[in-house]
């Protein structure tokens, strides 16, 4: 709801006795101390379009500041009010500004970095629009979203959250909530210590509540920390929980079993690898790639294994491999993602492969990207009543198939 339709509302609505009168006044000049931080704000954004910042980590931590104000309100599981849409809608226009501001060291970093950025820019535009439309369940499902692609990115490499101060739980309305918010921040200690209050809780949980906090911690100590023979110290702790079914308890005993694989084998020690040794890997894990096309699955027990090669292979890649090396790290990815059916995060694969077409078309493994991603896009839009792949999206498959040719 805009300023004015607000005020408007309020004035219409008020009653004329006293008590009515003094209150509409309130509520106006807080609407107008909002209005006038709001103006202030769109303007220190526009100086700083103009005053570029000397590193991404002051672009970033300021992101941050802005992420730890949203946050709550996103995850509040309850309805939002017409301030807090205002204040929603306020901190997206100021994400925009900042992502953009951040486009000259973006272009620095590797391929997977770029894709990732320019779909979080879109992203948020798809955001702003909702809002201007005054879709607000819309923009807000895609806030929650935000936050999951945020993790996606943040797990490509090993750092920790040293940028901002995190806002604490008491803005958050349950463990889980604050949990996930120090997930997609980096702050990963403190995101498992409140995934375990969430999971020792005694209130009956559905099979979602507990599988996804695990494959958090699962992700955190093989994808991130290459710590394998510590997350299975961490997830034999749950092997007891009273609100485990008997298909959840299933999946954290194979779970626990493949953190052991990995340590057995020495994963916990792999470094710096070159990308023979890479690629062994992903024979190791995968197989024969030829034979993979249409159908990759993996048990819970090679799940935790293909993870931890998600790590390895972004590792790589952030390390600026050569050009032609690209195209196959890309598609290995996207692997990972599939053979886990895109349950521990949010995929970006599809994004990857679409971008291995486009930029690198004349290299042997740019069919195979091509094909990947059309398994993709039939799995997406397949479902009980047969597979309806929508007009545009057909669109955009030809168009990527002609640049094959």
């Amino acid at each position: 709801m805009s300023f004015y339709k607000t005020v408007n509302l309020i004035y219409t609505s008020q009653s004329n006795n006293k008590i009515g009168s003094v209150m509409y006044k309130i509520v106006f000049a807080i609407l107008i101390v909002n209005c006038l931080q709001f103006t202030s704000q769109v303007y220190a954004a526009k100086t700083a379009e103009t005053i570029p910042p000397a590193t991404l980590n002051q672009v970033m931590s300021e992101i941050g500041k802005v992420m730890v104000d949203l946050y709550p309100l996103i995850v509040a599981r309850r309805n939002i009010n017409d301030m807090e849409k205002f204040e929603m809608e306020q901190s997206v226009a100021q994400l925009i500004v900042l992502f953009k501001l951040a486009k000259p060291f973006i272009i620095q970093k590797s391929e997977p970095y770029q894709f990732s950025y320019d779909y979080i820019l879109d992203y948020l535009q798809e955001t702003k629009q909702a809002f201007e439309k005054e879709n607000y369940r819309y923009a807000r499902s895609n806030l929650y979203t935000l936050g999951t692609i945020c993790s996606s990115c943040h797990t490509q490499d090993a750092r920790l959250r040293t940028l901002f101060s995190g806002t604490n739980r008491s803005h958050f309305q349950d463990d889980y909530s604050y949990a996930e918010f120090n997930f997609s921040t980096r702050h990963y200690d403190e995101a498992i210590k409140y995934y375990n209050k969430h999971l020792n809780a005694d209130d009956m949980k559905t099979e979602l509540d507990i599988v996804r906090p695990l494959q958090r911690i699962i992700t955190v100590y093989t994808q991130v920390l290459n710590k394998p023979g510590e997350g299975a110290k961490q997830l034999r702790k749950y092997l007891d929980l009273k609100s485990h079914s008997r298909t959840t308890k299933e999946h954290l005993a194979q779970w626990i079993l493949g953190l052991d694989d990995l340590q057995s084998s020495g994963a916990s020690k792999v470094k710096n690898i070159d990308f023979q040794t890479l690629e062994n890997y992903v024979k190791e894990y995968f197989g024969d790639l030829n034979d993979l096309l249409p159908g990759v699955m993996s048990t819970p027990r090679q799940e935790v294994s293909r993870v931890w090669l998600r790590g390895v292979l972004y590792k790589y890649l952030n390390g600026h491999p050569e050009n032609d090396e690209i195209p196959k790290i890309i598609y290995w990815l996207a692997l990972c993602d599939r053979s886990i059916d895109y349950n521990y995060y949010f995929s970006l694969s599809d994004l990857y492969l679409k971008q291995c077409v486009v930029k690198h078309p004349h290299h042997p493994y740019a069919k195979r990207c091509f094909n990947e991603y059309r398994e993709y896009v039939t799995f997406s839009y397949t479902g009980s009543a047969g597979t309806f792949i929508p007009p545009d999206v057909q669109q955009q498959l030809d168009e990527l198939q002609n640049l094959l040719k």
